[in-house]
């Protein structure tokens, strides 16, 4: 009698499960249902009974592994330090999503020219450290860690508007334009994300700069 309660219990645990939307909560439910009928099938008289207890085991190693992938895609506690910034701007991206935008993109050094004037970008960057010159008509701008760059010719998905230079000590996530756009396609989130930080970070240097007015040689 002890066994078929045992068995009952874990069964109507499994429907209990199904009514919660949280992932984390409904395979935690599955585990323990999953416990009490495996303990059910080796505590069976004439058991154990290897074939249902061997998917049982099965089943709840499954979901412990997908309860640790959903926690790791929930908490950003891997995400580098100097890349948290362009995190918390792209503020619609769960760490998981951050994590799939960051693999496409590689790390470029300075001194290095990244965009030129009336050339399409094959490249999107963001300066993650360091400083970048930006010149256009004999005229300079100096920008700091934190913006993106080419985000025009991104957006538009024409030329670039400036010849921009990494400076020495600089370095620069860049994401291939068709890499990132086909991502972009693919997860609604990260197209609403890069979409929107682009725009904002377009206003923010539209609002606060232009390009100075070069000096008369004398």
């Amino acid at each position: 009698m002890a066994l078929e309660i045992l068995f009952h219990v874990g069964n109507a645990i499994t429907l209990i499960a199904f009514l919660f939307r949280d992932q984390i909560q409904l395979r935690a439910l599955m585990v323990l249902s999953m416990a009490l009928q495996a303990l059910y099938y080796t505590w069976l008289p004439g058991g154990p009974l290897f074939d249902p207890l061997l998917w049982k085991l099965l089943t709840i190693a499954l979901n412990l592994v997908m309860i640790v992938i959903i926690i790791r895609d929930r908490f950003g506690y891997d995400i580098e330090a100097d890349l948290r910034p362009l995190h918390e701007a792209i503020h619609v991206l769960s760490p998981g999503q951050f994590r799939r935008l960051i693999k496409i993109a590689v790390r470029v050094t300075g001194p290095k020219p990244i965009l030129v004037r009336g050339t399409r970008p094959q490249e999107l960057f963001y300066l993650v450290k360091g400083s970048a010159d930006i010149a256009k008509d004999g005229r300079h701008l100096t920008v700091g860690a934190g913006v993106f760059l080419g985000e025009i010719a991104f957006l538009s998905g024409g030329e670039a508007t400036a010849d921009v230079t990494l400076s020495a000590e600089a370095e620069a996530l860049a994401w291939p334009v068709a890499d990132l756009k086909s991502l972009m396609s693919k997860i609604a989130d990260i197209d609403i994300g890069i979409r929107g930080v682009l725009s904002h970070d377009l206003a923010a240097k539209t609002a606060r700069s232009h390009l100075p007015v070069p000096e008369a040689a004398g």
